[in-house]
């Protein structure tokens, strides 16, 4: 964290009930100063620092603006650092924007911006903390979030308490509002946060798009319809848990499904030995990456080798696969953001290719599908240029809940009758596999696009294992 204090503000607003929950992810040192709008990045504070001293916003701004200061948490180090790849380079894009840059203009004033990054560090117990600290010391207008519920919803369960506005991303919907204490079975689905609100996909997106891939190699091989799952006594286990039977049973699929394992596990036998017995041809199931690195290569090495393995968490980004080696070879999983989606940026209209592009040409990385964190910024603009005062907090948390936009990571629409819950947005997915690559040695190829044709296939699908 940087050195930059305040006061505790102790008249802060606290609508929400206050639900208690384990913290994620320490958010703080490893952040970057911007200087100049985006002109030079350094890797030295963990205050990310807008257009401040930018002639357009400093020559429109009254004496009495003060900047408005988002606050980003999210996991740069630790097990979870891989879903904060593009994080630094997407600041330094979106503030280089006019729409940061020339500051944001709300109520006849223009507001110099100014964002604060907080990492994590994959800590579970530290998310919680650094949001009340960036609430309550930092005095941050918004806040901003992303990369699974341990890190997201310790940040939104503080935002309801203490009466922050809080985009969240890349949280499994269901997860997510569960934790606020909405209940997410269809038809159930009533209760509405005051001052959160997210946008990713759901267990449901992840279960369509995994069953139409097991059918097809079900078809190919003739194999059984049997499933191993593999779920943690987490926030994502548990969701998964309880939705997967709703989707594999009407697809003719019978459920492996052993008790929940505590993450961290290092020994994997007694699970492994299960599905060879039950020859269970497909596996899915929902880890850390760590522990998913441990249990596959125990399964390589007990002879377990499910015809198809569809995972979710992990294998989601290039470094992911530098643990296994050729042990990810058609592997499949789901990408909730691709260079062939069809959307673009609501701030300089580039497509996603471009950005995908942009990325690589400045980084020298593949594209990552967290690039779609771009989107959290540009929601934070809609909603913020909407208001007549962007520091009123109960104005610009009740402004979240009627931005509709397109962006980077899709239809961005928060009002409308289709959304499966109060300030959820529903994304889709695409499944994808991991094929050798001569430039890179391993890379995400589009091999299912059921949920969303539009995007183009860039491989076949097959076989984890014959």
């Amino acid at each position: 964290m940087s050195d930059q204090t305040a006061q505790s503000d102790s008249t802060t607003p606290s609508p929400g009930d206050g639900i208690s929950r384990r913290g994620l992810l320490r958010v703080a040192g490893a952040g970057a100063a911007v200087v100049g709008g985006g002109g030079l990045l350094e890797a030295c504070s963990s205050s990310i620092k807008g257009a401040t001293t930018s002639s357009s916003a400093s020559s429109t701004t009254s004496s009495s603006t003060q900047d408005i200061v988002i606050g980003f948490i999210h996991p740069l180090t630790g097990d979870l650092a891989d879903f904060g790849t593009s994080d630094n380079w997407i600041v330094s894009t979106i503030l280089a924007t006019s729409q940061y840059k020339n500051g944001f203009k709300a109520g006849g004033k223009t507001y110099p911006v100014t964002i604060k990054s907080y990492d994590t560090q994959s800590d579970p117990t530290k998310a919680g903390q650094l949001a009340s600290q960036a609430i309550l010391t930092d005095k941050v207008d918004l806040i901003v979030t992303s990369s699974t519920p341990e890190t997201v919803n310790p940040v939104a369960t503080v935002s309801e308490k203490l009466g922050c506005p809080t985009i969240c991303g890349n949280v499994p919907w269901q997860a997510w509002y569960a934790n606020l204490g909405g209940n997410p079975t269809p038809g159930k689905s009533t209760f509405k946060p005051s001052w959160v609100t997210m946008y990713f996909l759901g267990v449901n997106d992840l279960c369509n798009s995994f069953i139409p891939m097991w059918n097809r190699i079900q078809k190919q091989l003739s194999t059984d319809k049997v499933a191993s799952c593999l779920f943690p006594n987490d926030s994502d286990g548990n969701a998964f848990r309880a939705a997967w039977p709703l989707f594999a049973g009407p697809a003719g699929y019978t459920l492996v499904d052993p008790p929940a394992y505590t993450d961290g596990l290092t020994n994997y036998s007694s699970f492994i030995s299960e599905f060879k017995s039950k020859n269970c041809d497909f596996f899915t199931n929902v880890p850390l990456p760590p522990d998913f690195n441990t249990m596959w290569k125990q399964a390589a090495q007990q002879g377990y080798k499910p015809k198809l393995a569809t995972v979710a968490k992990v294998l989601l980004f290039p470094s992911d696969v530098a643990a296994l080696g050729s042990l990810v070879n058609n592997i499949a999983t789901d990408a909730w953001w691709a260079p062939g989606m069809p959307w673009k940026s609501s701030f300089t209209g580039q497509t996603c290719a471009e950005i995908a592009a942009a990325f690589t040409s400045a980084t020298g990385s593949q594209w990552v599908q967290s690039l779609s964190n771009y989107s959290l910024f540009e929601v934070a603009y809609a909603a913020m240029t909407s208001v007549n005062n962007p520091h009123d907090k109960t104005e610009v948390a009740a402004a979240l809940f009627n931005v509709n936009i397109e962006g980077v990571a899709g239809q961005l629409n928060w009002t409308s009758s289709k959304n499966p819950a109060p300030g959820v947005v529903d994304t889709p997915c695409v499944g994808v596999q991991w094929k050798p690559n001569s430039k890179y040695g391993w890379s995400m190829e589009v091999v299912d696009n059921t949920l969303m044709p539009e995007v183009p296939l860039t491989s076949t699908l097959e076989p984890t294992n014959t």
